[in-house]
């Protein structure tokens, strides 16, 4: 994997005449740099260590007023080279660098004590006693400590082993989609928009297509560059220049970053998990740098965890889970804290809430932590959006989960096994309360039950979530009605009694129920009258409505039902024996043993049809 070398330290305490003689580059590209003796901007070479390979090396400016770029430099990388003039010693600007690298995920350092030819042995040796001090309070205690000059060579040698040593130690983790944070845009004579940055995690190829946020404006990969040659591939760590098809230069800005769809997220609210060099106020204003990018912002904290906090920020950012940031006052500019963002797109809380934030737990533990925090449901959307992931990425741990029944899904919705059947028995007990208001409406909208109940089910969920409670005979169903299966219908005395003439005459027809026509005839009541009685009936659950214009009472189709298990037993039997077993005609017979069917008390084989056990 490739590495990826930061210098750091003091301004004027030779940093980039230290990587000009490391590499044979002067990093100063600006002629203001030149003039003023300075580094102003992010500078870039390249070191080749024998066992180590092609090394990418960032020179950052060491002068208070050019922090920011410091910050933008050191996000990433896997060794710092702190740079300490041996004629001078510890300066501010050192302890504030240490005190970043502190914060941030740099694993290794060495220390070069640089100008060693414009010192003396004491003063070299009160340089050296003065570093370790400075480095005995951190975690860098044990770095390496080199005496070198860039004009004599002295040390150099030893340097470059120091430099191989570090970077032989374990690989820290860099994998996933891959993103770079932009610290450069231009445009190239023949060639269109360039970015340039330093990969921060993921391989690239020539080809992908890759979204650059914020602004989600997609793109694609047209060439890659490492350190000026072209490449097919760049990964972590290397200083790489993307050559970009189907977007304008005016469209691209430094603190933009690139990355695979759904490696990053605009966002202006994000939780992060912060380490405090100075405890913040609750909702003070601060400067945050994310990437390549530096936003004003408030910090809000947290009741139970100080160092879990949210950044609401004035402008929208760039950002991945995991990815690192600094946090320094609003003015003076200083220090305070720096961490890793939690969660990308965060939705604004009180300071006593809890945030969906497990630190070390596996992605099933995480999912399983949001599922839980959602008694009424939650969006597979908003699982993502939480753990910072795309659906893609989650998509098969989700679907692990539900395998197993650790969670329940309804179209895209996810619920806990126990979070489900509280919600629905809320659902439950508001449908009861319509039937109670209602007692002479069989049926309501089911969108109606739910507003009653504050839950937010629609659309698709809703549909899987009203078929799973009518299949598991909680309620009844009717395209968008519903109805509890235990509710009975109350009729007035007179609609009982209509009602109880009407199903007397179903009941002695056998199959050949009577039309609502024919009814209307038989008991010489106004059609009006029929058509309202059997809509009741039907609500009532004492009518059955096989078809247009078809009905029967719920006692002709059971005592139909016993009449095919008497004639046929398991036998297989045909429409036509159907039809003369019981002395009916076509028109009676096939809608009766389709419903038959849809009901699942026959089974259809081919042409005949045998009563399910």
């Amino acid at each position: 994997m490739p590495k990826l070398i930061g210098t750091a330290g003091h301004v004027d305490h030779g940093k980039t005449t230290l990587i000009q003689a490391l590499t044979g580059v002067d990093t100063d590209r600006f002629p203001e740099e030149k003039a003023r003796g300075m580094t102003i901007d992010i500078g870039f070479a390249h070191i080749d260590l024998p066992e180590v390979g092609r090394v990418s090396i960032v020179d950052v400016p060491g002068h208070e007023k050019f922090i920011r770029n410091m910050l933008a430099g050191a996000l990433g990388i896997d060794l710092a080279l702190l740079c300490v003039a041996a004629d001078e010693g510890v300066k501010p600007q050192t302890k504030e660098h240490l005190q970043i690298l502190e914060l941030l995920p740099v694993h290794e350092m060495v220390v070069a004590l640089t100008r060693a030819d414009l010192a003396d042995d004491i003063t070299r040796q009160l340089a050296k006693e003065e570093v370790e001090e400075l480095l005995a309070k951190s975690r860098f205690k044990c770095a390496p400590i080199v005496e070198v000059s860039a004009v004599t060579g002295e040390g150099m040698q030893t340097l470059k082993e120091m430099l191989q040593v570090a970077l032989k130690t374990e690989e820290k983790e860099r994998k996933g989609q891959w993103y770079l944070p932009i610290d450069r845009a231009f445009s190239a004579k023949g060639h269109g928009a360039v970015v340039t940055g330093t990969l921060a995690q993921g391989d690239v190829k020539v080809g992908e297509n890759a979204y650059i946020e914020p602004g989600h404006i997609q793109t694609r990969i047209r060439a890659i560059q490492n350190h000026g040659e072209d490449a097919e591939l760049a990964q972590p760590g290397v200083r790489t220049a993307l050559n970009l098809s189907g977007v304008k230069l005016e469209q691209l800005h430094r603190g933009q970053a690139i990355g695979a769809n759904g490696a990053l997220f605009e966002s202006k609210i994000l939780d992060a998990i912060i380490s405090w060099v100075e405890e913040p106020k609750h909702a003070q204003r601060v400067r945050v740098h994310i990437g390549t990018e530096e936003v004003i912002g408030k910090v809000f904290l947290n009741a139970e965890n100080l160092e879990l906090v949210q950044l609401r920020l004035e402008t929208p950012v760039a950002c991945a889970r995991d990815q690192p940031l600094i946090i320094r006052r609003y003015s003076p500019p200083n220090l305070l804290g720096g961490g890793y963002v939690a969660i990308p797109q965060a939705v604004a809380r009180r300071r006593t809430e809890k945030a969906m934030i497990n630190e070390g737990a596996t992605i099933e533990d995480s999912i399983l932590d949001v599922v839980e925090n959602h008694p009424r449901g939650v969006k597979t959307e908003e699982i993502c959006r939480v753990l910072g992931q795309t659906p893609q990425q989650l998509g098969d741990r989700i679907e692990y989960l539900s395998a197993r029944g650790k969670i329940l899904g309804f179209a895209g919705v996810w619920f806990t096994s126990g979070h489900f059947e509280n919600a629905k028995e809320l659902f439950l007990e508001k449908l009861n309360e319509v039937h109670a208001e209602n007692p002479a409406k069989a049926w309501t909208s089911r969108e109606e039950v739910v507003a009653r109940a504050g839950l937010k089910w629609n659309g698709k969920p809703l549909d899987r979530i009203v078929s799973a409670l009518a299949e598991s005979g909680d309620i009844d169903q009717d395209g968008t009605f519903i109805r509890s299966s235990q509710f009975l219908l109350q009729l007035s005395s007179k609609q009982t009694a209509f009602l109880q003439r009407v199903l007397d005459e179903l009941n002695k027809s056998g199959t050949n129920s009577p039309s609502p026509a024919e009814l209307t005839k038989e008991l010489h009541v106004p059609k009006q009258a029929t058509d309202e009685i059997i809509k009741l009936g039907m609500q009532a659950g004492e009518i059955v409505r096989v078809e247009e214009d078809l009905f029967y009472s719920k006692e002709q189709i059971e005592e139909i039902k016993k009449g095919i298990v008497a004639k046929f037993g398991n036998k297989h039997f045909a429409a036509s024996e159907f039809r003369d077993a019981f002395g009916s005609s076509r028109r009676y017979v096939i809608p009766l043993l389709e419903y038959m069917d849809a009901v699942g008390f026959t089974l259809r084989v081919g042409d005949k049809r045998v009563v399910r056990s």
